[in-house]
């Protein structure tokens, strides 16, 4: 049985990225302009992956989590 993979950390916390060229994919994501990403959609893995791409501008912010 697949284990599932753990959230990066709370839906509060975010990555905000910014690609150098549009169209850019890392981490299973593809990359257009600037948009803010939770980290409760993300793995830790892929939030790895994209801080340590070159193509994207990546900054730690706070999100307005999801409302149910």
């Amino acid at each position: 049985m697949a284990k599932t993979p753990r959230a990066a950390g709370p839906a509060t916390k975010g990555l905000r990225v910014t690609t150098k060229r549009d169209g850019f994919r890392r981490a299973g994501i593809e990359f257009t302009g600037t948009q803010t990403l939770p980290l409760s959609e993300l793995t830790t893995d892929q939030v790895e992956a994209i801080k340590a791409e070159p193509m994207l501008i990546v900054d730690g912010v706070d999100v307005e989590a999801a409302k149910a």
